[in-house]
């Protein structure tokens, strides 16, 4: 059997989201930074702020490390 028919056939949601980083938490960040200079940003300013967490989060994170960490506690638990 293969590995993605063996997705399709375990108990879970597989489009459902583990983690995200919304608008609302970038912001947050942006509006910590610039405290109330952040209301004179524009839509594009803050469209292009998007882009750069983006692209940052592209090049610099690697989402498997995170998920075999989290696996290899997940198995030590599932072990005891």
């Amino acid at each position: 059997m293969q590995n993605k028919e063996i997705v399709t056939q375990l108990p879970a949601n597989p489009s459902e989201i583990v983690y995200a980083i919304t608008m609302e938490t970038l912001l947050s960040a942006i509006v910590t930074r610039l405290g109330e200079e952040a209301l004179n940003l524009t839509e594009e300013d803050l469209h292009l702020a998007r882009e750069e967490v983006l692209a940052a989060i592209s090049h610099n994170l690697d989402e498997r490390d995170y998920i075999d960490m989290g696996l290899d506690a997940w198995e030590i638990t599932r072990n005891l």
